[in-house]
C-alpha cells in the first residue's frame, strides 16, 4: 500500500478515536471487500444492475412487471424505435430478468427474476 494511503487511514483511526493497529484495520477493510466479492450471487447481481442501469431498460422492466408485453405493445408506449426496444429487451433477457414466451407470431415478455 502506498505510504500516502497508509497515513490517511492512520489519521482516520486517530480522528475517530479507535484503539487499533493500522495494519490490522487495513486487513479488516480488505477482508470486508473479499466477503462481498465472495457472496454466492455477487456477479449475478452486478449483471442485474448493469442491465437495469439504463433508463429505458429500467422502464421496460417495470412495465413488463405490471403486465406481460410484446415488443409491439412497448413500441406504442415508448418513444423509441422498435429495433432499440428489441435491443433493450435482449439485454434484459441476457441478464435473466425477463423471458419471452412465443404465442403465434408474437413473443410476450414476462418477469423471470423479481428485483426491487
Amino acid at each position: 500500500m502506498k505510504k500516502k494511503k497508509f497515513e490517511e487511514i492512520k489519521k482516520l483511526i486517530e480522528c475517530i478515536g479507535l484503539n487499533v493497529d493500522v495494519n490490522e484495520y487495513i486487513m479488516g477493510l480488505k477482508k470486508k471487500k473479499e466477503d462481498v466479492l465472495s457472496t454466492v450471487n455477487f456477479k449475478e447481481k452486478v449483471n442485474y444492475h448493469k442491465a437495469l442501469g439504463h433508463k429505458s431498460r429500467y422502464l421496460i422492466y417495470n412495465l413488463i412487471k405490471r403486465k406481460e408485453m410484446c415488443i409491439c405493445e412497448l413500441d406504442v408506449i415508448l418513444d423509441l424505435a422498435q429495433p432499440t426496444i428489441s435491443h433493450h429487451v435482449k439485454i434484459l433477457e441476457h441478464a435473466n430478468l425477463i423471458e419471452g414466451i412465443k404465442s403465434g407470431k408474437f413473443t410476450h415478455y414476462q418477469i423471470k427474476k423479481e428485483i426491487d
